[in-house]
């Protein structure tokens, strides 16, 4: 299909072309009031001017008599400053001029009124002239004479068919302007859709690399490609995440399976004792445990950044949810020969999944203890700052190397120093998308020793 067949199917180009011929009718319609007023102006003109010159006229006949009348007008014909005037003064005995007149209007006295007649039916003229329009003032004289005053209208008629013919022109010029413009701009947004229908059909090929294109013009087109390649920038990483995740769930997953699948193999090679099976079912149960938990975990983080959850949030207790959580960590921390302390402000409350919060910090409070050695110290602490509330995990384990913060938060990324310890990977995983669930920002540093892990929550923006 040709470039200019789908222009005209383009909604662009049909919103141009209604915009034109609004635009033209409204030109249209300026113009008509134009004319007309130019026109009426023109008549109010010319009647003035008849009014005049019958005033002149009558107030002679009223000063002298009829004869005097005749031979003004005598004059007023061999006159050039008066030449296109037509005189004529009749006894109505004689003839009756306003037989078949047609008075347009007439004065407040009644004696005197306005007509536009054909040249012929005032004057014997040769038949190319008899339709040629005059403006006719008849007034009524006393003694029964009838005093008509003309002037031919053949200049004015001009005068208004070249405004006639300019309002026309200039109708047809804006309408194919308009229509010009509308095609001019209906054919960059047809090139610019192209151009992102290309790009969008390459994405369905598979490249999701692609991007739409930006111009420097920041339009709404701009505007839409940004948040388009934003979409599309997200629906990257989710892609490259999930392939992540399906590489590293298959690789996480065959271990345990395959240890499950062994044990029970070598046990039905031959009979064994009671207790043996029950070591191999206790092993196989505890095996099942890891994988239900890393299948626990990923529906938790599939959950959380769907925002499937939201339906489910309440105002939280935050500071009465972290003192139990305190409660229960000092008692394994003991156990565990760590040091333990907690350090939360009162009054703390959040809007949001009272769950997901609680699984989060679990996380952080479990990462931290796993990777304290013996007699080290780990902390749990939340305040309020400056419109924040900070809810903050400190260790004094071997730390996280800076060039390893962004990566931690990926699903089934352990470093090396945790491939020694039993777990998912998914921990952290679980934390970032609870935190970005509640629109807050996780944050990692380092301590001298350990590392120290914060979720910052924005009470500007609770919902």
């Amino acid at each position: 299909m040709s470039l200019s067949l789908k222009l005209f199917r383009t909604t662009a180009f049909r919103l141009s072309l209604i915009y034109a011929l609004t635009f033209s009718l409204l030109a249209a319609t300026a113009m008509g009031f134009i004319y007309l007023t130019t026109k009426k102006e023109l008549m109010n003109q010319t009647d003035a001017r008849l009014q005049l010159e019958a005033n002149i006229l009558i107030n002679q006949y009223r000063a002298k008599d009829i004869d005097a009348l005749f031979e003004s007008l005598q004059q007023k014909q061999h006159d050039s400053r008066t030449s296109f005037f037509i005189y004529v003064l009749v006894h109505r005995e004689q003839k009756d001029i306003t037989t078949g007149f047609a008075p347009e209007y007439t004065t407040e006295d009644g004696k005197q009124a306005f007509a536009t007649l054909p040249m012929g039916v005032l004057l014997k003229t040769d038949e190319e002239h008899d339709e040629d329009p005059v403006r006719v003032l008849l007034t009524q004289l006393p003694g029964d004479y009838q005093l008509l005053v003309a002037r031919d209208l053949n200049d004015q008629q001009k005068v208004l068919r070249k405004i006639y013919n300019t309002v026309i022109l200039t109708i047809l010029v804006t309408l194919a302007l308009a229509l010009a413009v509308g095609m001019i701009f209906g054919q960059q947004v047809l090139r610019r859709i192209e151009k992102v229908r290309n790009t969008a059909g390459e994405i369905i090929d598979g490249d999701l690399s692609q991007r739409m294109p930006v111009n420097r013009r920041n339009n709404e087109f701009d505007q839409l490609s940004r948040t388009i390649n934003s979409m599309l920038q997200r629906l990257e990483q989710l892609m490259h995440g999930m392939r992540n995740v399906t590489d590293n769930l298959a690789h996480d997953l065959r271990k345990p399976l395959n240890r499950i699948r062994n044990r029970l193999e070598v046990i039905l090679l031959e009979n064994r004792d009671e207790e043996t099976y029950r070591e191999t079912i206790a092993q196989t149960v505890e095996d099942t445990e890891e994988l239900i938990k890393t299948f626990n975990a990923l529906l938790s983080i599939a959950r959380a950044e769907s925002g499937e959850r939201r339906q489910d949030w309440t105002e939280v207790d935050l500071t009465g949810l972290l003192e139990q959580m305190a409660e229960l960590y000092d008692a394994a921390a003991e156990e565990a020969e760590l040091k333990f302390s907690a350090d939360i402000e009162r009054g703390l409350t959040l809007h949001g999944n009272r769950q997901l919060l609680a699984q989060a910090v679990t996380n952080l409070l479990d990462n931290a203890m796993k990777f304290t050695p013996k007699d080290g110290h780990v902390s749990l602490c939340a305040r309020r700052i400056n419109g924040t509330i900070e809810v903050t995990v400190e260790d004094t384990g071997p730390g996280i190397p800076p060039a390893e913060r962004d990566r931690i938060f990926e699903r089934f990324v352990r470093l090396d120093s945790a491939r020694s310890t039993p777990g998912s990977g998914l921990g952290l995983s679980l934390v970032k998308a609870v935190a970005s669930l509640h629109q807050a920002e996780v944050d990692v540093s380092a301590r001298n020793p350990g590392a120290r892990i914060a979720i910052i929550f924005d009470t500007n923006t609770e919902e």
